[in-house]
Formats: C-alpha cells, sequence, structure tokens
C-alpha cells in the first residue's frame, strides 16, 4: 500500500476544508443577506456577502487543489489564477462595504432585529473562526497565497458574525444605531489591505 506523502495530505485536506467551506458559507451566506435585506441590517447584509463570495472563493480553490493533485505541473498556474480571484474577492466585499456603511451613516439607518439573524450569527461565530484557522495552517504548510487569502474570507465572514452579535446588543440596550454601520465600515478598511496584499503577491509569483 502507497504511503501518503505529507503534501498530498495537506491537499486532501484544503480540498475538504474547501468543499465544507462552499457548503456552510454558501447556505448561510444566501439566507443571512435574505434576512438582512428584510431587516435592514448591514452588519448582516455585510456577513452574508462576505461569506457567499467566501463560498465562490472555495469553489476556486476546490478548482486549484484538483489541478495540482491530478496535474502538478499546472499547479503553480492555478495558484497564481486563485490568488488573483481571492484577492478580488476581498476588494469587492471591502467597496461595498464602505458605500453601505456611508450610506447608513448619513442616513442614521437603524436595523431592525431578528431571532432567526441572531441565531445565524451565533453559530458563525462558533463555526467559522476555527474553520479559518485550520485554513491558515494548512496554507502556510502548502505555500498556497491563495488558500491563505481564503482563511482570511473566512475570518472576516466570523469577525462580520461576531459584530453583528455586538451592534445588535448596542443598538437594543443602548440605543447605538450607529453601530452597525460604524463596525463595518472599520472592517472594510482590515479588508481592503488583505485585497491588496493578496494581489501584490499575486503579480510578485
Amino acid at each position: 500500500m502507497r504511503a501518503v506523502q505529507p503534501r498530498e495530505a495537506d491537499l486532501r485536506r484544503a480540498l475538504a476544508l474547501s468543499a465544507f467551506s462552499i457548503a456552510w458559507s454558501g447556505v448561510v451566506g444566501a439566507i443571512s443577506a435574505a434576512v438582512a435585506i428584510g431587516t435592514g441590517s448591514l452588519s448582516l447584509l455585510g456577513f452574508g456577502l462576505d461569506a457567499t463570495i467566501d463560498a465562490t472563493a472555495s469553489v476556486v480553490l476546490l478548482w486549484r487543489f484538483l489541478i495540482e493533485a491530478r496535474r502538478p505541473h499546472r499547479a503553480e498556474r492555478a495558484e497564481r489564477l486563485a490568488e488573483w480571484a481571492v484577492g478580488a474577492a476581498l476588494l469587492v466585499v471591502a467597496v461595498y462595504l464602505v458605500i453601505s456603511s456611508g450610506r447608513a451613516l448619513l442616513s442614521h439607518a437603524e436595523a431592525q432585529r431578528s431571532a432567526l439573524a441572531v441565531a445565524l450569527l451565533a453559530a458563525s461565530v462558533l463555526v467559522l473562526p476555527p474553520l479559518a484557522l485550520a485554513k491558515h495552517r494548512v496554507a502556510r504548510r502548502l505555500g498556497s497565497g491563495a488558500l491563505r487569502g481564503d482563511a482570511i474570507l473566512t475570518g472576516i465572514a466570523g469577525l462580520l458574525a461576531a459584530i453583528g452579535l455586538v451592534s445588535a446588543g448596542l443598538a437594543a440596550t443602548m440605543g447605538a444605531w450607529w453601530a452597525d454601520a460604524g463596525s463595518a465600515l472599520l472592517v472594510a478598511v482590515i479588508v481592503a489591505r488583505e485585497g491588496a496584499t493578496t494581489l501584490a503577491h499575486a503579480r510578485e509569483a
């Protein structure tokens, strides 16, 4: 029986993590975006958008690691294309959050509270940070900037979920209508920086 090499084992882990991310982030992201449209919650909408983009990026990562597993000589090109896709996804999230946060702050928009939204955010706070950490560890071992960027997307989704919970709490207990948009704007700055870093790495490769 052939022994499984360390990189081959990590490729399998990367494929498994990407597949799980597609399933979780795709379903939760779509439901969150739908709920957010009804409640006007910017942080929930930002979370739903980021989670949906994370699921899309994971599809790209799934393709990238399948390429390496089946055609190792094409792995470098697949990695570079995946980095471009993930970097662009990060910047899209950042731009959306900046525009939406600005509008919400200018209009003093206040989100409605939803039990389903709180449940989705709480579940994501429990699931997404460990998933992001697992992706980051495998990315480091594989030397994959694309998977690292995807780990950041997953981590940001977890952060947005936590921000959504905190914002809902502040709005309910202190009437802090600005907490939702203000927090999302802060995250946008972090997302933009990471997106630019990922694209810069793709250009250098």
